[in-house]
């Protein structure tokens, strides 16, 4: 199931197959790597919390009504988590058990759901907006600063003129035109050359690109089926009781919004976790052999913590909307994180 991005697919390797040079990813790189998707993953949901329209004047009188409101339900709600508290097993039990129900329907092991498909086709689309910018910056993120190797003409001139852009557009505007028609002729020109030789270099990486969706959707795909598939139950109650969903004002068919943050945090630390000691060997090891010239800037980006922040987001967001369909979870209306994908511009 799901769209195949080639026509020939590459093959996992079995898990006992023996690596090669430069194909086994330490544990000490996977961690880093995981706790920065991690990290970036916070950012991107604090950046999208907002108040809406906080700077309205409120009426003192509707204050005051609001508050006793309140109050008369913090009570009611701290009567009723307090005659819940004999119960924090049973919920508990409840919630690890209609987690993994659920994860079940959407996570099978004898192949891909259609909600894991549709998650995959953006995360084709982002990695390849996260591939192209990662190819047109002058410098590889995680490189500590050293300058790419130049591997095309193309490449070196569109960095040159990216470079000094503001330069050459001042020694432009410092030139004595015929007529304003000549000045923005010269700019236009300027542009086009620009474009031109980025586009002419991206065409050249156009394959490599092709080459890694592949191998990503062949991972991801074996990840979900059979790794994360199989593992479902375990998964459910260590998220539940490190989230600790079944403390305070809790139900047992349902968790609450102001438990979502804790459950959200669970929930992508285990599955971040897994997916890089997963994807990590994997991916390498299909693709570190075959980049040639450029095998260090492909394994510069399948090493790269935006990549797996970006697929753990898409993931998780297609999940929590599915368990609060199912009315699992209650989400607050903050819940969704800004995209991990880089923008058009």
């Amino acid at each position: 199931m799901g769209e195949r991005a080639a026509t020939e697919q590459p093959r996992s390797l079995p898990p006992n197959a023996p690596r090669r040079v430069g194909e086994h990813v330490s544990q000490a790189l996977k961690d880093h790597i995981t706790e920065m998707a991690l990290g970036l993953l916070e950012e991107q949901m604090q950046a999208r919390i907002v108040h809406y329209r906080a700077d309205l004047e409120t009426n003192p009188e509707l204050d005051a009504v609001t508050a006793q409101v309140v109050a008369q339900l913090k009570v009611i709600q701290a009567s009723a988590g307090a005659g819940g508290a004999k119960n924090h097993d049973a919920i508990r039990e409840a919630h690890e058990k209609t987690l993994c129900a659920l994860l079940e329907r959407v996570i099978p092991e004898d192949g891909i759901s259609l909600l894991v498909e549709r998650r995959l086709k953006k995360i084709h689309k982002n990695l390849a907006r996260l591939f192209f910018q990662s190819e047109l910056h002058e410098k590889t993120r995680g490189r500590d600063g050293a300058p790419k190797v130049i591997h095309h003409g193309e490449q070196a001139l569109f960095y040159v003129l990216t470079r000094y852009k503001n330069r050459i557009e001042a020694e432009l505007d410092g030139f004595e035109f015929a007529s304003e028609e000549a000045r923005e002729q010269s700019f236009e020109l300027l542009a086009k050359l620009t474009k031109d030789m980025q586009d002419a270099f991206l065409s050249r990486r156009s394959s490599e690109l092709r080459r890694i969706v592949s191998v990503v959707h062949v991972v991801l795909v074996d990840f979900f089926s059979a790794r994360l598939a199989h593992d479902l139950a375990e998964v459910a109650a260590r998220v539940v009781r490190d989230a600790r969903t079944f403390e305070g004002r809790a139900y047992a068919y349902k968790v609450t919004s102001d438990v979502f943050p804790r459950f959200r945090a669970a929930f992508e630390r285990h599955l971040m976790v897994m997916l890089v000691g997963f994807a990590e060997d994997e991916l390498v090891a299909q693709l570190a052999d075959t980049a040639g010239a450029e095998r260090d800037e492909t394994i510069l980006f399948i090493t790269d913590p935006h990549l797996f922040s970006m697929i753990c987001g898409e993931v998780c967001e297609g999940l929590y909307e599915f368990l609060c369909n199912e009315g699992f979870l209650d989400l607050p209306p903050d819940w969704r994180r800004a995209s991990t994908a880089p923008s058009d511009g």
